[in-house]
Formats: structure tokens, sequence, C-alpha cells
């Protein structure tokens, strides 16, 4: 059997058409077509803002290869940050200016008689937590220093049951901290002496990572490796309510696996929070009740604002819930195994890194791209902090940037 010539070529063009319309990545217009296991590339889009660099400085040596993620802390003037090998430094926030320099921590050492021995000797894994004239660090030893905000000396150290893997939280008198090993401590912040130590039941493999504690009304709320979120009476230690953000599901142990390894976004009345290979889910404060339940893995933070709450999900898909409903108000899928940093809402801005040095922004009302700048050599995965308009972050590499976003005149 022939074909006419002109069947055929309508054939071909609708053929590429279709292939087309797969490869481009849209605003919730399904999941772009890209190689398995690949980022999907940067798509091309009308700037409506601009990643404006006031300065950037370097942080000692980077962030290793231990995944690890150090948080900047925003003290009144200053900014104080930190990398893996243990250089606590602090900068005018303003200028740029470095203000102190110090080296904390106990160091892993190489096999000198083993040539080969290419480990990753990074020590210091989690920072910077901030309060009462004091920074505090940890380290994988389960190390806990805390440093004068001023000067950088070194007030007071303890060890730990575990590695200390995010910042730690200040409340009046007490620093909460979570240890990777499930447990949530409060110490005394003028000596580091244990106030009380609440466990949870860790599971059999997790995720390497924990989050900060949120405080409010005289409560810690945290997530564990367990898939719980639990709240705890701050002058007590005692456990108030605990609730689960998704079961474990699957038959091996990976497939179980349901961390809640970003901080809990917690409001007036509900507390959010996600877990990994699970869900988000909105929880009563008062009584540990959920409300709502939104199919969205994640190991990240949330965010909010309008009305919104602000999902990067295990897949870099960026996902607007209603707060009230868990509804999908919108999904951003230009951003599919960039390896996003948790987001942060800013303005009418959400602004994440990703695995290449980018800053982004986008709408927080519908999601469309408005902002991209490439800040960084290697990737971007910690948490960005703000103050006023100026917004910090930190690369992989060590690089610490301050910039502001301009809408383009």
């Amino acid at each position: 059997m022939t074909f006419p010539l002109h069947r055929i070529l309508v054939t071909l063009v609708c053929l590429i058409f279709v292939s087309a319309c797969g490869v481009i990545p849209g605003l919730g217009g399904g999941t772009p077509k890209i190689k398995p296991d690949k980022p999907i590339p940067l798509q091309d889009f009308d700037t409506e803002a601009r990643v404006d660099v006031q300065w950037s400085k370097q942080v000692g040596k980077g962030l290793g290869r231990k995944s690890v993620t150090i948080t900047p802390a925003i003290v009144a003037d200053r900014i104080v940050v930190a990398d893996a090998f243990g250089f606590v430094e602090a900068f005018d926030r303003f200028s740029g200016k470095k203000l102190w320099s110090k080296k904390v921590g106990t160091p892993l050492k190489k096999n000198a008689f083993n040539l080969n021995d290419r480990r990753d000797i990074s020590h210091l894994s989690g920072g910077v937590g901030a309060g009462q004239g004091k920074v505090f660090v940890g380290t994988i030893r389960g190390e806990f220093i805390a440093l004068d905000v001023v000067t950088g000396e070194m007030l007071w150290q303890v060890n730990l049951s575990s590695e200390i893997l995010a910042p730690a939280t200040v409340w009046r008198d007490l620093v909460v901290l979570n240890t990777n090993d499930g447990k949530l401590f409060a110490l005394d912040h003028e000596d580091g002496e244990q106030v009380w130590v609440y466990t949870s039941q860790d599971p059999i493999i997790t995720l390497r990572g924990t989050a900060s504690p949120v405080v409010d009304g005289g409560i810690a709320y945290s997530g564990f490796a367990s898939g719980l979120v639990a709240a705890i009476d701050l002058n007590s230690g005692a456990l108030m309510w605990d609730q689960r953000v998704s079961d474990p599901e699957g038959t091996s142990e990976l497939d179980r696996i349901v961390d809640v390894d970003g901080r809990p976004l917690v409001t007036r009345q509900v507390v959010f929070a996600g877990s990994h290979q699970g869900a988000v889910r909105a929880i009563r404060r008062s009584d540990g009740s959920v409300m709502w339940e939104a199919k969205e893995p994640t190991y990240h933070s949330l965010a909010s604002g309008l009305g919104l709450i602000f999902v990067v999900n295990d897949n870099s898909d960026v996902v607007a819930l209603d707060e009230n409903s868990g509804q999908e108000v919108w999904r951003q899928s230009s951003f599919i195994r960039r390896g996003l940093s948790d987001p942060i809402a800013i303005g009418n801005y959400l602004l994440f890194g990703d695995l290449e040095g980018y800053v982004h922004a986008i709408a927080q009302s519908d999601g469309r791209l408005m902002a991209r700048r490439k800040v960084a050599s290697g990737g971007i995965s910690s948490p960005f902090v703000f103050e006023d308009d100026m917004v910090y972050c930190l690369g992989d590499g060590g690089k610490l940037v301050a910039f502001e976003i301009k809408l383009t005149s």
C-alpha cells in the first residue's frame, strides 16, 4: 500500500508538534519530557524582576561532600555563618565586612598511612542558631558549641548523643535542638547544662537530616524520622500531643521512610508539616487533630503567603496549596530534579536556590517565573534568610551572597 506525499507530510508535522508539546515545561501543564534522573533544563521566560547582588564573601572551605546545610543567622547588624570544616564567621550584613572568625569543633583525621584515603574530613554539620547574645553550632560528633555573637569567643561546649544537623532555637533561657538519633534537647543557654530531653523512637532506616524545632507560646513543635510531629511543653519537656504526618507504606524499609525533615510551619491555630514519600498535613495546634491532607511528599520546610502553603516536593515540583482546604491552587513544574533548597516567601515572591547555583524567584500568586540569576559556582542547598529587603544565601562552595529582588523598570 502507498500513501500520498501530502498525508505523510501532515503526519510528520503532527508528530513533531506532539513531541514539542511534551518537552515544553509549563505552569501546571504536566510533567515535562526529560531524560531519567537528569535535571530539567532551564526554560526561557519574560523577566519581570532581577536579582540584584549587593556583596559576596567566601566563607571557609564550603560545605564539603556530606550533604550538610548551614543556615546563616541574622543578629542585629551582622550575619553569622559557618563552613563544614569548623570556621564560624561574622560579617556586617550591610557591607560584607568581616567582623570575626573562629575555628571550632574536633576535626576528623585521615589515615596518614593510607594514601588512598579521600574521605571528606568536614565535621561541622549544624547551625547557625542565635539568641541571648550567643550563636550556636553543632558537629557530627555531637559537639554543641556556644560562641559570643560580638567577639566570636567560645563560651562553652557540651557533648550530646548524636550528630547535630540543624540550627538550634532559643526560647528565653533555653536552647532547644534536635539530634540525629531522634532526641529533642533543651539546654540552659548560660552553660549548656541539660534541662530536659524528649526521645522519639526512630525507625531502622532514616534520611540523614533533621530540622530546627519551632517555638511558639511556650511549646516546641518538632518533626521526627518516625513521621511524627510532636508538641512539647518547653517548661517541663512533657509531650502534649503527637500526630503522624504520613503512615509508612510498602514492604521494604526504604519504601517505609517517612521522615519529617523540614521545619514545621506554625500559624496561630495550625501546624503544617510534610514528610518524605508521604504528604503534607494541616494539624490543629490545640489538640493535634488532622484538618486536611495533601499527597505532596517533601523533605523540605514549608513556606506561606497570600493564604497559600508552598511546597517543594521530593521531585522539586513547586506546589501552592490553599491553607484552609489543602486544595492545589497552582503547580510549577519547571524545576524537576533541580535539587531545590527550602522555599522562602518574601514580599510577593517565592525564592529558592538550585543544584547549579541559581537563585530563582517566582510569583506567589500563580507560580510564574519572574527572575533568575546564577550567584554561586556550585549548588545552593542551604535555606535563605532575610531581613528587611536583603536576602542572604550560602552556596555549597562557601560563597555567602547578599542580594535584593527588584522589579525591572
